[in-house]
C-alpha cells in the first residue's frame, strides 16, 4: 500500500479488517510483527516517535476528552497557543459559538460536552496543531446528521493541503478521496 504525500487516501472494509490497526501502526501505537512500514523510505523504527507524533494529528470515533476545561482540551494540540488561537481554531471546527453560550465559555468542564461537541474539540485541537499528516478514524460515527455536517465541513477545511488518511463507512466522508483501498482481513 502506498499513501502519497499530499492526498487522500480513504481506508474502507468490514469491522475487523485491520483498517483502525493501520491507524495505530502509523502512530507507532504498536509495531509490526512482519514486514516494514517506511515514511519517505526510511523505516518506521528510525523515527523518533514523539517527533513523528508531533507531525501526526488524529481524530478517532472515540477521543480522549480529560477532566479540564474546553480551552485546556483544545489547547492540548499546541500548549504554547494564544487564546486568540484557540478560539480561532473552536470557529474553524464549528464548536466556537456554542462554547460562548455556556456559562462559563471556554472555562466549562470539557467532560460536561455532547459526543458530538467532543468530536469538535478533537478538530479544533487537530486545527491548533497544524500537522502535515492527519488520520481521521470514523470521525462521525454514532453522531446525529446536524454534527455530521458541521465536522465533515471543518474535516474539508482540514484536509486541504495536507496528507491524509481515512477510514469511513459513510461514502460522504471518502468520495474526495485520491485512492480508496478496501481492506480484508488485515491486508
Amino acid at each position: 500500500m502506498t499513501i502519497e504525500p499530499g492526498r487522500i487516501t480513504a481506508l474502507v472494509g468490514l469491522s475487523g479488517a485491520g483498517k483502525s490497526t493501520l491507524i495505530n501502526l502509523l502512530d507507532k501505537f504498536y509495531s509490526p510483527d512482519s514486514g516494514e512500514i517506511t515514511l519517505d523510505g526510511v523505516s518506521l523504527e528510525e523515527y523518533d516517535t514523539a517527533h513523528l507524533r508531533d507531525h501526526i494529528g488524529l481524530v478517532l470515533q472515540k477521543n480522549h476528552i480529560f477532566n479540564g476545561t474546553i480551552e485546556e482540551n483544545i489547547r492540548y494540540g499546541n500548549p504554547d497557543a494564544t487564546f486568540e488561537q484557540v478560539v480561532d481554531a473552536a470557529v474553524k471546527a464549528n464548536i466556537h459559538y456554542q462554547v460562548e453560550t455556556m456559562p462559563d465559555g471556554y472555562a466549562t468542564s470539557s467532560l460536561s460536552l455532547s459526543g458530538g461537541q467532543q468530536q469538535k474539540i478533537a478538530i479544533a485541537r487537530m486545527f491548533l496543531k497544524n500537522p502535515p499528516i492527519i488520520c481521521l478514524d470514523e470521525p462521525t460515527a454514532s453522531l446525529d446528521a446536524v454534527s455530521t455536517e458541521q465536522i465533515k465541513q471543518s474535516l474539508d477545511e482540514i484536509k486541504k493541503n495536507r496528507t491524509v488518511v481515512i477510514i469511513s463507512h459513510s461514502i460522504s466522508q471518502i468520495i474526495d478521496s485520491d485512492r480508496i483501498y478496501v481492506m480484508r482481513e488485515g491486508m
